[in-house]
């Protein structure tokens, strides 16, 4: 995903809150993108290799990830997106939601879907306010059928189903920034693969340890997942299974946060490393793609 970088900061002016690398192959970039301290529900991380096979999307896989505009906003995101070069289709959602449909450069699909809280009267398409991200909306996950994950996603990370329609399940966790999911049965088809342009995992959050062992346990103990070693990324310590669906999901805690090695006002600028690949850092410079 090496030429997506400026299209995130640029294009979608999302900050970079983090220029890491990835911490089982340090030959690439790990960067992540948010508002501006990289809140929980704002944040989308990206892998930069040299080279990357292209991916393919298939059952039990991320198809779009949404994030939210101001209402009455699409025009002029769209003239955005158009100014850039960057194709896009609207669209309505399987809910009734107006959305702008589009890929980043590598692929990957977006849409932009309205949201109206705290707003009163029209978006100005020449306000920056007007026209900024407010955060994740959700993802969309192409699944053959309704399955065990329906079950996980309600009694595990307390989502509730609140629409089906065109069939697609709509669960909704809370009104913020990255509280909802929603389930697209495509019936019986491939599997995916994973490369460039495709989503590797989804990352619910966990306040704390404590919480995600609370979540661990249901999922050993009521459903019979394995679950991964805890992974320790610096800024979040998260473990890892697949869901019944086929997609792999994380459960990520809220901390440290991405301020734990820079001052908040410099996230992003200088490439950071975990203390086992410090000695490493002027070999990793060297071999690492630039980023865009």
């Amino acid at each position: 995903m090496r030429r997506a970088g400026g299209f995130y900061a640029g294009v979608l002016s999302l900050n970079r809150v983090k220029k890491t690398v990835c911490y089982d192959d340090p030959g690439s970039y790990h960067v992540y993108y948010g508002d501006d301290v990289g809140n929980p529900g704002t944040v989308m991380s990206t892998l930069a290799w040299n080279c990357v096979t292209p991916g393919l999307t298939g059952a039990g896989e991320v198809v779009q990830t949404a994030f939210r505009v101001a209402g009455d906003s699409l025009d002029g995101w769209a003239d955005r997106l158009a100014s850039a070069g960057v194709p896009y289709r609207s669209e309505v959602s399987p809910f009734g939601e107006r959305t702008l449909c589009f890929s980043d450069p590598d692929g990957t699909a977006l849409s932009l879907i309205e949201t109206w809280e705290g707003r009163s009267g029209q978006a100005d398409p020449n306000s920056k306010a007007d026209l900024a991200l407010r955060g994740l909306h959700g993802v969309t996950l192409n699944v053959r059928e309704e399955d065990e994950t329906i079950d996980i996603l309600q009694k595990v990370f307390d989502f509730q189903l609140v629409s089906q329609r065109n069939g697609a399940m709509r669960f909704v966790a809370h009104d913020g920034p990255g509280g909802t999911i929603t389930l697209r049965m495509i019936g019986k088809s491939s599997r995916g693969r994973l490369g460039g342009g495709t989503i590797r995992h989804v990352a619910f959050r966990a306040s704390n340890l404590d919480d995600r062992s609370e979540m661990v346990e249901k999922l050993q103990s009521v459903y019979g997942i394995v679950v991964s070693d805890p992974i320790e990324r610096t800024y979040l310590n998260a473990v890892g299974f697949r869901a019944p669906c086929g997609v792999l999901f994380e459960i990520a805690t809220d901390g440290p946060g991405f301020a734990v090695d820079e001052a908040p006002e410099q996230l992003g600028q200088q490439l950071q490393l975990p203390a086992f690949l410090e000695e490493r850092r002027a070999e990793l410079a060297a071999i690492l793609p630039p980023l865009a």
